[in-house]
């Protein structure tokens, strides 16, 4: 386990932000907060998730002093088009049907910042995913799990 004098935050509601922090051994407590996620017309992937991860830190700061903490925002473009985040289960077999077999670019933005020296990290990475050819069953066990 990192263990670091100064505390670490997580502000996400992320399943798999939670399980990437663990894997690394990182002590760390988690917060939410509530940013709308929206897609500005015109607005370029990177610009926006950078964005957002910055408007997620700008109420996260406020809700824990003296800490680091971290935040990211992640969308899923298709043919350059937006892919939103599924809103139930039937809304991520949809979503994730249209991906398989097909070519899709992942954007995460994400900042991290340090209360203590007043340092902050904007940034982004972005991922091109390649899925097989997905069967209804997979998806679905994949969506349960």
């Amino acid at each position: 386990m990192i263990n670091t004098k100064i505390p670490i935050y997580l502000a996400s509601k992320s399943p798999r932000r939670r399980k990437l922090l663990k894997q690394l051994g990182i002590n760390f407590k988690v917060f939410s907060v509530n940013t709308p996620e929206d897609f500005l017309d015109g607005e370029h992937p990177v610009e926006c998730v950078k964005r957002i991860a910055l408007e997620k830190m700008e109420l996260a700061k406020l809700k824990v002093k003296g800490s680091i903490i971290i935040t990211a925002d992640t969308i899923v473009v298709l043919h350059h088009k937006v892919i939103g985040k599924p809103v139930s289960k039937s809304d991520a077999i949809k979503i994730l049907s249209v991906l398989s077999g097909k070519v899709h670019t992942v954007y995460t933005g994400f900042c991290v910042l340090n209360q203590k020296n007043d340092t902050m990290i904007l940034d982004y990475e972005k991922t091109d995913v390649e899925f097989r050819k997905l069967l209804k069953d997979e998806i679905t066990d994949y969506v349960d799990g």
